[in-house]
């Protein structure tokens, strides 16, 4: 039951990411995918300087036995490139879909966990994240096939993610409710 009820409150989680997300798409989709460049460029450089890091602290001899030296420095370089040309790639927003679409694709399989359980649990509200997740797989479907121009994309994608925010939050609220309830 603990974990259930931890699953219910990453629900709310996915409900404050999915505001931001569908606020900052319906406002500035291209300033948000900036801030994804970034961020993807600044965790591919800590990846690679931790990928240096565990080389030079392995014995020469099992050093020797990675790929960590040419991964680290590989990956490191990536991360500087992608962000020293984040510009450049904002421009690429069709590609950007695919990428949103992956993140989608990711948060629907959490939300799939998390209806499941709560289906298997007998949870009154079950449905609401089946819901949810169903919505999400729509949207990952709809990011990667992308029928859309380039804006309509954005604010179709904005709008399913408000709407998700929603379901998620009642989800979590009618969770705790219940539980009270419960007790």
């Amino acid at each position: 039951m603990k974990n259930l009820t931890k699953k219910t409150s990453i629900s709310l989680i996915l409900a404050v990411c999915e505001l931001l997300l569908g606020l900052l798409l319906l406002t500035n989709p291209v300033g948000l995918t900036s801030v994804v460049i970034i961020v993807l460029g600044a965790l591919l450089i800590l990846l690679g300087a931790y990928d240096l890091f565990q080389y030079i602290r392995l014995p020469k001899e099992e050093a020797a036995k990675t790929w960590k030296l040419a991964s680290g420095a590989g990956i490191l370089a990536i991360g500087v490139v992608v962000i020293a040309n984040q510009e450049w790639m904002a421009q690429m927003l069709g590609t950007m879909t695919t990428l949103y679409g992956g993140i989608a694709l990711a948060g629907a399989f959490m939300k799939m966990q998390i209806a499941v359980d709560a289906l298997r649990s007998k949870h009154p509200f079950w449905y609401m994240m089946g819901i949810s997740f169903l919505a999400t797989i729509i949207l990952a479907v709809l990011l990667f096939v992308n029928p859309f121009t380039e804006s309509a994309v954005w604010i179709v994608t904005g709008i399913v993610l408000l709407v998700l925010a929603v379901l998620d939050t009642l989800y979590f609220i009618l969770g705790r409710t219940n539980k009270e309830a419960a007790q």
